[in-house]
């Protein structure tokens, strides 16, 4: 299903362009942070150069719009669904086979490989021929938050668009306009980094109810002893508590430097941000550095407890 909030306005335009004067390529790199909409966006384009419609482009009413949508369209398909696996060359092999073959319906067959640093060496192999011999009326779209490790024989046979985050700003109205609270919102755009796919998934996991309950015992109940041990038995609460405190004492610290409130996340808890940012530079740094330590032993897998009750002591100034 394709989310339009999702959708890179700057760079579908960049595409409507080109698609106009007829110069858009076989092959695409979409580089940006995680969760930046490089697949919405993808699959919008898929819609675009097979939409039936006259104009505007894609119109996401018509037959082939719709299928695309679902999920459903035979000559639209989408390689690396799970950011934990790594595509295989039995995955590209598929999408060869289907690039071979004549289209059932579409104007121009799409191949959206997700997340291709996580190809193996064997299939990226086994990519590069197609990309250097590209079939007729075939669109490759590939995305990637890590273009460093992408292979450059890759890199050079496609065209590299890059994907900038959202203004906080802008999803913060998004983000009211649907309901949410004005501090929650912009909490979420700037905990988010500007990147609305990453928001839906911040208020799909309740972030806003765990930021309090994380902040409230680790800031305000020195007596928390039932909630580090909760924390030390689940590594994924305890990696999420971890970064909401790093953000938080991110932004005391920025505070403490003059940054006014309005560029802080944690703005609704400027009371608490303010009596941190008393306290000395070498003191708050000490409590980023036992943040750090302590995700690094959960990431680890180690017992995590006694640091987390060492960071509960430097919080409390003890």
């Amino acid at each position: 299903m394709i989310n339009p909030t999702q959708i890179n306005d700057s760079v579908m335009q960049r595409f409507s362009r080109l698609m106009a004067n007829h110069r858009l390529a076989h092959a695409y790199l979409l580089v940006g942070p995680k969760d930046s909409g490089k697949t919405q966006t993808a699959l919008s384009l898929a819609q675009m150069v097979n939409c039936e419609s006259e104009s505007p482009k894609p119109c996401g009413e018509c037959t082939a719009c719709r299928k695309i949508i679902s999920g459903n369209h035979p000559d639209v398909h989408v390689i690396g669904n799970d950011e934990t696996e790594s595509i295989k060359i039995e995955d590209i092999r598929f999408l060869l086979s289907r690039a071979h073959l004549m289209a059932y319906e579409a104007k121009t067959k799409v191949f959206i490989i997700r997340d291709i640093e996580l190809m193996t060496l064997e299939a990226a192999n086994a990519l590069l021929k197609t990309l250097e011999e590209p079939e007729a009326n075939t669109l490759m779209i590939l995305t990637t938050s890590v273009p460093e490790i992408v292979l450059d024989t890759i890199k050079s046979r496609c065209h590299t668009v890059k994907f900038f985050s959202s203004s906080v700003n802008r999803i913060t109205q998004l983000l009211i306009d649907e309901g949410v609270k004005d501090q929650d919102a912009h909490f979420l755009a700037f905990y988010s980094e500007g990147c609305m796919g990453k928001t839906r998934k911040l208020i799909k996991q309740e972030i806003i109810s765990r930021r309090h309950k994380v902040l409230d015992e680790m800031l305000l109940n020195r007596n928390n002893d039932s909630f580090l041990k909760d924390l030390s038995a689940d590594p994924q609460e305890a990696v999420q508590a971890l970064r909401l405190l790093l953000s938080f004492f991110r932004d005391v610290l920025l505070l403490k430097c003059g940054v006014s409130i309005t560029e802080l996340a944690h703005q609704d808890c400027l009371k608490e941000m303010e009596k941190f940012a008393a306290r000395g530079f070498e003191d708050l740094s000490l409590i980023i550095r036992q943040i750090v330590q302590a995700k690094e032993l959960v990431d680890e897998n180690l017992n995590v407890r006694m640091s987390l009750s060492l960071l509960r002591e430097h919080i409390w100034g003890n």
